[in-house]
């Protein structure tokens, strides 16, 4: 072969191996920064990651709730059972029951393993939009349209006691990391915090006029979040009750937050009907915008894997998105 002719083939060979190595970053989400993106029946109401990080669990709007392995994003399981849109999942510290909330007024207990049914949890007299277990497993709590928050034993699927105070909806329920406290926010623009063991209501956070969409609490149980309506993000000392942050995050309502394992990192999920959604990091002490992630349509639900590894984010549109946390 003539050096001409060499040097011709030399060319060649770079200029395919840029445009191969091109084409791997566009196709593969896993080199950019992501993880996977796939398609779910309806739009995703919840994702909640296992204890050990390995699944992430989804809620559907065809009435299933479905488990996927975080690494390749491939669908393991699903759970059939509701009768309308599944709104919420959460599992159980020990990585062994699901829990799920539907538009059919009731929640279900599942195990994950069997894939059956433990327990179906009546009571409510609204659809149960959000469930979220305590740090030991013993309990659960659920909370629906009708405006009531309830507590359930994990194990027996007992009703245990009815938390009523708020004047509307209860969208969303989460407990502080000691078990201690159970924080709830309404689109009656209050967050309140309940006292677990005596069940009773210790303060109400005038969060806003407008429907508090999101509530989060740090793992170190000192900061309370709020998602609200029209894009606004604040967060209060759970001790004090004192405001800290208090800003717009978003143009559309934050449907969603979540913290990173080591409570540094606040995500933030947004959107409307009519435009793509977007998930946010920020900086939980100072409210500084640390990234960006876009999404394909409106964002209702985030999640921070317990390793801190992935961000993942359900969307209005049926697609669930992971990205590698960075």
């Amino acid at each position: 072969m003539k050096p001409a002719n060499l040097s011709q083939c030399a060319i060649r060979i770079k200029t395919c191996a840029i445009v191969f190595i091109a084409a791997f970053f566009t196709l593969n989400p896993a080199s950019a920064g992501g993880r996977f993106s796939v398609s779910m029946p309806g739009w995703i109401g919840s994702l909640n990651f296992s204890p050990d990080g390995k699944w992430l669990a989804v809620s559907c709007a065809d009435a299933s709730a479905r488990v996927l392995e975080v690494e390749s994003g491939k669908e393991t399981a699903v759970l059939r059972g509701h009768e309308d849109y599944v709104a919420s999942v959460a599992f159980a510290p020990d990585g062994r029951t699901l829990a799920t909330a539907s538009y059919d007024h009731t929640a279900r207990l599942w195990d994950i393993e069997s894939r059956h049914t433990r327990h179906v949890l009546r009571g409510h007299r609204g659809a149960v939009v959000t469930v979220a277990f305590s740090p030991d497993g013993m309990r659960f709590a659920t909370g629906s349209l009708d405006g009531t928050v309830k507590l359930w034993n994990a194990a027996t699927g007992r009703w245990r006691a009815t938390l009523s105070g708020h004047k509307s909806w209860v969208n969303s329920v989460v407990f502080s990391a000691d078990g201690q406290w159970l924080i709830s926010g309404s689109s009656d623009g209050t967050i309140k915090l309940w006292q677990v063991r005596s069940r009773r209501l210790a303060a109400t956070l005038e969060a806003t006029d407008a429907e508090v969409r999101c509530v989060a609490i740090s793992p170190d149980g000192r900061t309370v979040a709020a998602g609200i309506r029209y894009g606004t993000l604040k967060t209060w000392n759970l001790a004090t009750r004192e405001a800290r942050l208090n800003f717009k995050a978003h143009e559309g309502d934050v449907w969603s937050l979540a913290f990173s394992p080591d409570g540094r990192v606040l995500i933030s999920g947004d959107g409307d009907w009519s435009k793509p959604g977007e998930v946010k990091a920020w900086d939980a002490a100072t409210s500084r915008l640390r990234r960006t992630l876009a999404a394909s349509g409106e964002v209702l639900s985030v999640a921070y894997s317990p390793d801190g590894r992935t961000i993942a984010a359900g969307c209005a549109d049926g697609t669930v998105k992971a990205w590698t946390a960075e």
